[in-house]
């Protein structure tokens, strides 16, 4: 049986070392060159689904390449046919054909099997559930938990009793849950058994082959300790997840075309000097089956001039840090909001751009302060978002370890490939109006207080941060950015009738010498099928001071006051004043897991 999931959700939600509830159970995905490349009966490659943008590729995973998932309608197969394969994980099950099962026909079964050892299924299908508890360690690792061991590590000794086991369960709680081994009468309070560490096998599922005589479970051993994990735990994997926005001056078509690196290493070398030497480099490219007539039909109905510049755009060195690339984004999101992208004083490029801004279209909102923000609609804006991996947030004691789900090619050991995904879309940039975006210190209780935090950043681990350097999280600029990000995402889905799962953020900060501060916000939609690809969300623009209106007014009341707007910040603490009835939204879009907020820094700096 298959389960579809939208491209969004592979990378966002998904991936490798995640697990799937599907239809006859839960699977473990596995990584791509496992579930989806080079096995099977399809031998799909990476290459012919890669997504170009040397901003990540050259700038946070040293020349590895990006690919994405194809759909069934472009591999011309079937809606219910797969396309990626998955493996079943958990392994062990639970029989709930309770009156089938001795001694008091009131107990359920525990087993690992394709049928349960006592009933054999008499009561049909629907009986059985796959266990919903597993183990994990903050290193990464998962795995079925070993029963027989936990059951056993009693002083009633151990039996040779492996494949099954008595479940009482007497309650909904887990202390009302007792596992006994029907042998040897050992037993354990599951309540017991999840407040207690394990061994860890220190397997990871998705690293192994999903059938044939190599698919066995894979347990090196691991110096870490596990713990009992429910599988659905929201803890269980969280994505290590990099978006950035393609942004002048590499911002049409025909740079993204370029950047493939099949071609962008033939023309860095030893450039071509003209139209006719470039065309011979793309015969000998297709020639090498590197590149398909395709991409050579795309590339003949440019100019020659318009490809030098291009070549020349791209061949420009990008940062090197996550930092420094959402930085770039932050200063040419200011420049197009004053000079427009393409420049509205200059020729539009041939080639269809991928992110615009219009100037003549910027409007203006007041704050109850008098502060004024610019607004700007990004009419167009292509997104890519790759996934390097995953951790597990098992135990607070203990920092969770990155895993790397990236995958080499058989036939190209030093080609390193990660899961992406492409969008194009719209937005809406909001940052200060005058002193080019800086704006005054904060003032206040809650300010000086995420200031001390921002000064000793300690408590904190260091997976929570966006850049280990700075920990700008704490800088109660961040915060007031951050906290008005969120509360113009509620404003605009209870206004214009939005999902606020629609719309993501972008919070952009930076601070110079002098410790002056300035920020700004990206509220963006790029998914396809959702409420603001179709021109929805810059059409708000006119209407934002109706918009700042209401914001202001939401963030002065919430209807958990007085607990939440008492909740007040603490060195250590995620959150101060903020709460599911006024600033946390979805998780998807939300980059910073709904931390990082206060409704106290805005209020304490109102009139």
């Amino acid at each position: 049986m298959t389960q579809q999931i939208r491209l969004s959700q592979s990378i966002m939600t998904y991936g490798p070392g995640a697990i799937l509830e599907g239809i006859e159970g839960p699977r473990v995905i596995s990584r791509a060159d496992y579930g989806l490349f080079y096995q099977g009966v399809r031998q799909l490659r990476p290459e012919d689904f890669e997504i170009p943008e040397m901003r990540i590729t050259q700038g946070l995973i040293n020349g590895a390449r990006i690919f994405r998932l194809p759909t069934n309608a472009e591999l011309g197969i079937a809606e219910r046919d797969y396309v990626y394969r998955t493996k079943a994980f958990p392994t062990w099950k639970l029989c709930l054909n309770n009156r089938s099962h001795p001694p008091n026909g009131n107990t359920s079964v525990l087993y690992q099997g394709s049928d349960c050892p006592v009933c054999h299924g008499a009561a049909g299908r629907g009986r059985t559930e796959a266990i919903r508890f597993i183990r994990a360690c903050p290193h990464g690792h998962m795995d079925d938990i070993d029963w027989n061991f936990v059951v056993h590590h009693h002083p009633h000794g151990q039996c040779d009793r492996q494949n099954w086991f008595i479940w009482n369960s007497r309650g909904g709680s887990l202390a009302d849950i007792d596992i006994e081994c029907p042998s040897c009468h050992a037993h354990i309070n599951l309540g017991y058994a999840w407040n207690r560490p394990w061994p860890c096998s220190g397997r990871h599922p998705e690293n192994e082959n999903i059938s044939g005589p190599d698919a066995a479970p894979i347990r090196p051993g691991c110096t870490q300790t596990s713990k009992i994990i429910q599988r659905q735990a929201s803890n269980l994997r969280i994505s290590n997840l990099m978006t950035l926005f393609s942004i002048p001056p590499q911002h049409t078509q025909l740079h993204a075309l370029l950047q493939l690196p099949p071609i962008y290493s033939s023309l860095v070398g030893v450039p071509p000097q003209n139209e006719a030497e470039f065309r011979d480099i793309l015969m000998r490219l297709q020639a090498r089956s590197l590149i398909g007539q395709n991409k050579i039909t795309e590339f003949l109905q440019y100019e020659w001039t318009d490809i030098v510049n291009a070549m020349q755009d791209i061949n420009r060195d990008p940062p090197n840090t996550y930092h420094q690339l959402i930085a770039d984004e932050f200063h040419a999101l200011l420049r197009a909001s004053r000079e427009g992208v393409p420049p509205v004083a200059g020729p539009r490029p041939h080639s269809p751009v991928i992110f615009e801004v219009n100037p003549n279209l910027v409007d203006h909102a007041e704050a109850p302060n008098g502060t004024i923000f610019r607004i700007t609609p990004v009419i167009r804006l292509r997104t890519v978002t790759v996934n390097r991996g995953y951790h597990r947030d098992i135990d607070t004691t203990v920092n969770s370890e990155n895993v790397d789900i990236g995958f080499s090619d058989p036939a190209n050991p030093h080609t390193r490939w990660y899961p992406g995904v492409e969008f194009l879309g719209e937005g809406i940039f909001i940052t200060l109006e005058d002193n080019e975006g800086f704006q005054q210190p904060l003032d206040g209780p809650s300010s000086v207080e995420w200031m001390n935090a921002y000064h000793d950043p300690s408590r904190y681990p260091d997976t929570v941060f966006r850049n280990l350097a700075t920990h700008d999280e704490l800088n109660p600029s961040f915060v007031y950015w951050h906290t008005m990000s969120h509360t113009l995402i509620r404003t605009i889905s209870n206004d214009a009738g939005y999902s606020s799962a629609s719309i993501r953020e972008r919070i952009y900060f930076e601070s110079d010498a002098q410790s002056q501060t300035r920020g700004g916000i990206l509220l963006y939609a790029t998914q396809p099928g959702t409420e603001g690809t179709l021109g929805g969300m810059i059409a708000l623009v006119p209407f934002f001071q109706d918009i700042f209106n209401n914001t202001f007014e939401q963030i002065q009341s919430c209807s958990g006051d007085p607990l939440c707007v008492e909740h007040t910040f603490k060195n250590g603490l995620y959150n101060g004043g903020a709460c599911y009835s006024c600033l946390l939204v979805s998780e998807t879009s939300c980059e910073h897991r709904n931390m990082w907020l206060d409704r106290n820094v805005i209020l304490e700096n109102m009139p």
